[in-house]
């Protein structure tokens, strides 16, 4: 091989030598752009959630004894309002009357007390307890 035809070869290598630099660096910033690190799983609710306003129904020892008034309210209220019912134990809130201790509580809740007055009207009930709470219990 002539000295012209080794640099025409050199210069083509360092060509494809360049292209192939060229290749392998956008290779690694595309792997390096790829999905951010998920962030750490968080619960879909926090420990402490705001107030909202609860109006007791009834109480019992047993949940099992709420099963037909938790029936009735519900068959009573529109299709949406039903998630507004809840049958939980009392310590699942903090700020009920110490009357409710160690019991379940039938229930409808909301963000405001009208909005909560709003249901009681609706489904033609009457509560024992009506005020704000802090929800403890996590679903």
């Amino acid at each position: 091989m002539s000295r012209s035809e080794r640099e025409r070869a050199s210069r083509g290598r360092g060509r494809l030598d360049a292209v192939v630099l060229l290749c392998a660096l956008a290779a690694l910033t595309a792997c390096s752009r790829g999905s951010p690190a998920s962030p750490p799983s968080t619960p879909d609710r926090t420990t402490s959630p705001g107030k909202v306003w609860l109006a007791v129904l009834d109480a019992a020892e047993d949940p099992n004894e709420l099963d037909t008034p938790y029936a009735d309210l519900v068959g009573a209220l529109d299709e949406g309002s039903v998630t507004h019912v809840v049958v939980s134990p009392s310590a699942c809130y903090s700020g009920l009357p110490s009357r409710y201790d160690g019991k379940y509580v039938l229930a409808v809740w909301d963000v405001t007390r009208h909005a909560v007055r709003a249901l009681l009207d609706s489904a033609r009930a009457r509560e024992g307890w009506i005020g704000t709470v802090a929800s403890t219990c996590v679903e």
